[in-house]
C-alpha cells in the first residue's frame, strides 16, 4: 500500500510486477480516507486509536488501517504529494506469510523484494 507520493513512484506497481517474474504474488491495496479515520482519537485525550478488540479478519479494511495507523503515529502523513517534503512510503502486509503458529513461515515477499532490488544488482 503506498502513500501518494510512493504512488505516484509506482513503487507497489514496481513490486507486484518484481513477484511476478518468481511466482510471488504480491496483490496491491489501497489506503483509503475511512482508514485514516478509523484511527483518529475519540476524544480530546488522545490523537490515535492504535486498534480496536477485533482481529483484522473481523475488521472492516482490516489489512489497510496499519497503514494508516502507521503513517500518522510517525508523521508520515505531512509529507504526501502537497506537502513541501514528500516523501515514498509503502507498506507491506506481510501477517499472512507468518505462517500458522507453530508452523512454518512462507516466507513471502522475500522473492519479490529480491527481483526487484538485489537481481538487478547482480
Amino acid at each position: 500500500m503506498d502513500n501518494g507520493p510512493a504512488h505516484r513512484a509506482g513503487n507497489a506497481r514496481q513490486w507486484q510486477q518484481a513477484g511476478d517474474v518468481l511466482g510471488d504474488v504480491f496483490e496491491v491495496s489501497t489506503v483509503r480516507r475511512e482508514d485514516y479515520e478509523f484511527h483518529r482519537g475519540r476524544s480530546e485525550y488522545e490523537e490515535l486509536l492504535q486498534s480496536n478488540n477485533l482481529p483484522s479478519s473481523a475488521t472492516p479494511r482490516g489489512h489497510q488501517t496499519p497503514a494508516a495507523f502507521l503513517t500518522m503515529a510517525s508523521g508520515l502523513h505531512k509529507h504526501g504529494v502537497d506537502s513541501d517534503a514528500p516523501l515514498c512510503y509503502s507498506h507491506i502486509d506481510i501477517a499472512g506469510s507468518s505462517g500458522p503458529f507453530p508452523g512454518v513461515p512462507t516466507g513471502a515477499p522475500i522473492l519479490a523484494m529480491a527481483t526487484r532490488y538485489i537481481f538487478p544488482h547482480l
